[in-house]
């Protein structure tokens, strides 16, 4: 069984992959506040019935709130070096505070018809920067990098923080993006008191290419 589940991990994870096809996105519902109460979706144009919606979950923080990443979707097509192309596909959950969580997820579409997100659950709130860049070690599929701030106490919400830094890469014995580090800035960065938009990836970006190589 194992044998067998590895064999099919890699015919799927050298498999070509195929250009996304033309595709709209969709913003989820929302209540009389604007909150949003569901997903939103990633649909193709010739099949509205294929859609991708971006899952609700629950425990991102200490308390029991279900976050629905409805509102703001965005999405990027990303060509890749060999041919065909994913999506880069972001949607966001509010509870009307000062703070937002923005849920990734990168898309391919397979010959079946089928749309597959190849992250695991990757939340950046508004205090955050994310970008995507190719694979050092020549990858085909690219490189996930995020960065976002860390609330230590005594700290306003969009005073100087630290950054926690991350990379996602594919692996291709899952057939799916993993986690390739995290760590946290030697130094504080500017907040959104003082800047405004965030600014960490551009100054980490040598140390970043190093953990990647």
């Amino acid at each position: 069984m194992i044998l067998i589940s590895a064999s099919r991990a890699q015919t799927l994870a050298s498999a070509p992959i195929a250009e996304f096809p033309p595709f709209k996105v969709i913003q989820g519902n929302v209540d009389s506040d604007g909150l949003p109460t569901s997903g939103a979706k990633l649909c193709l144009l010739k099949s509205t019935d294929s859609c991708y919606q971006m899952p609700s979950n629950s425990g991102y923080s200490s308390g029991s709130v279900i976050y629905d990443y409805g509102i703001n979707p965005y999405s990027e097509r990303l060509p890749l070096k060999g041919g065909g192309s994913i999506v880069l596909f972001s949607a966001q959950f509010s509870g009307g505070g000062s703070g937002t969580l923005d849920s990734l997820a990168i898309l391919r579409y397979e010959s079946s018809g089928k749309i597959v997100n190849l992250l695991p659950f990757v939340g950046v709130t508004n205090q955050s920067e994310h970008a995507v860049w190719s694979d050092p070690n020549g990858s085909g599929l690219p490189v996930l990098v995020t960065a976002d701030f860390y609330w230590m106490q005594g700290e306003t919400h969009f005073a100087k923080h630290f950054y926690t830094v991350s990379a996602y890469r594919f692996d291709d014995q899952k057939g799916q993006y993993i986690k390739a580090f995290s760590y946290r800035t030697s130094k504080k960065n500017a907040g959104l008191d003082e800047a405004e938009r965030v600014n960490v990836l551009g100054l980490e970006r040598e140390n970043i290419l190093r953990r990647l190589r």
